[in-house]
């Protein structure tokens, strides 16, 4: 691909100043009033192959810290029912007055732990949670590493296991997820950084490792997997404020093909997410040359269009279409990004307010498609890189209300 001139020398120097940022932003960020009305999200994303079978899936670990300071000693999950149950009122509903109707109400509750939420993407995906007090968590600011229960998250490692049986699921079924075991002992490494994309006081977004190699072993439901950095296609993110998106849009992926040349691109990535006030941010790597949209001014005239679609393809089945097209400057960027419907399944996280709000976000790891990146010369587009994607992370969510 051309180089684009302007370009190469400022974002050696944003480079730079972006490891400086994210040194500070790696630490635990939530303060004052977000402790009582906020989450704080991590999110790491890898792919690792299966010696015994041949095969390769996408893991997610994750590390999501809701309202903290409103029940430090009692992990408070919100979807769980709780009973108006005084003295009085257990006396009329043992005597079968209308008092009964009043007892029997819910109290509304805001969720107030540290979940570990983990699991597989694609085919036969699924989750586990652990749910944690938060003064069961940890954080260490010289060494930069958070510990909950038996997990480790720090600036260049992850360890940790979580396990659900059955039977705890049918006595709890509020843990929102499904029976299984994962253990984890992973290093990691960030060659691809980026700053926070949305940066306002109740949202933050921070694409922090948009391409990361991840090395290391995972044990999932009984079957090893081994992780080794170069296909390891690893992603972090974390994001932070009030509540999470809703609608919430992601794309990203660090695997691509040029359809010109033939040739990988190991040096190339994008993530994009969202909705912000409607619009999304990205960033995007093309063999060095960087994009970014973060629409942090109103006077702004970059522009990403998207879009998530349910289409049927009468051969194999039912598939969801994500579509972006990125207008900057000179530059015109789309990307179309499919995954079949088989290989998606829905992740759940309680909002921070509470009221059995849930952020149900429909979730992929298999995505694949293509990416066509433009010059603007006159009227004319000039095709500077067309590339194949291959094992894109793809979501798109709602916030839903349960249990009415």
């Amino acid at each position: 691909m051309s180089k684009i001139k302007g370009e190469t020398l400022f974002w050696m120097a944003r480079a730079m100043a972006v490891s400086k940022v994210n040194k500070r932003l790696d630490h635990y960020v939530l303060k004052g009033r977000l402790r009582s009305e906020g989450f704080e999200r991590w999110r790491y994303v890898f792919s690792a192959f299966s010696p015994s079978k041949g095969t390769e899936r996408t893991f997610f670990i994750e590390l999501y810290i809701v309202n903290p300071a409103v029940s430090p000693k009692t992990a408070v999950i919100s979807q769980k029912s709780r009973l108006v149950a005084s003295e009085s009122d257990l006396q009329y509903m043992l005597a079968g007055t209308a008092s009964a109707e009043k007892a029997s109400e819910e109290v509304a509750v805001q969720p107030s732990y540290v979940l570990v939420k983990v699991g597989a993407l694609g085919v036969g995906g699924k989750q586990m949670n652990k749910f944690y007090a938060p003064v069961q968590f940890s954080f260490v600011k010289s060494s930069g590493a958070f510990k909950v229960g038996e997990c480790l998250f720090s600036t260049n490692a992850l360890s940790g296991s979580v396990s659900v049986s059955p039977q705890e699921l049918r006595v709890r079924p509020e843990l929102l997820c499904n029976p299984g075991a994962m253990s984890w002992e992973l290093k990691f490494e960030r060659p691809i950084e980026c700053a926070p994309l949305y940066n306002r006081k109740k949202t933050v977004w921070l694409p922090i490792g948009v391409k990361s190699l991840f090395s290391g072993s995972v044990h999932f439901d009984n079957e090893e997997y081994v992780v080794l950095p170069k296909s390891s296609n690893g992603y972090i993110d974390k994001s932070w404020g009030v509540r999470p998106n809703s609608p919430y849009f992601h794309l990203s992926s660090s695997k691509m093909t040029s359809i010109i040349s033939g040739r990988a691109m190991h040096n190339s990535c994008f993530a994009l997410e969202g909705e912000f006030g409607g619009k999304l941010c990205a960033t995007l790597v093309l063999e060095g040359e960087r994009f970014s949209v973060e629409n942090r001014g109103i006077f702004k005239k970059d522009v990403i269009l998207h879009d998530c679609s349910q289409l049927e393809d009468g051969e194999s089945g039912e598939k969801v279409h994500w579509t972006v097209s990125i207008h900057k400057g000179k530059f015109v960027i789309d990307i179309d990004v499919y995954c079949p419907g088989n290989e998606l399944f829905v992740r759940d996280y309680e909002m921070p307010h509470g009221e059995r709000c849930l952020l149900k976000i429909l979730a992929g790891g298999t995505g694949s498609g293509e990416i066509r990146f433009y010059k603007k010369i006159g009227k004319n587009l000039e095709l500077l890189e067309h590339a194949n994607i291959f094992d894109a992370i793809c979501e798109f969510g709602q916030m839903e209300q349960v249990g009415k």
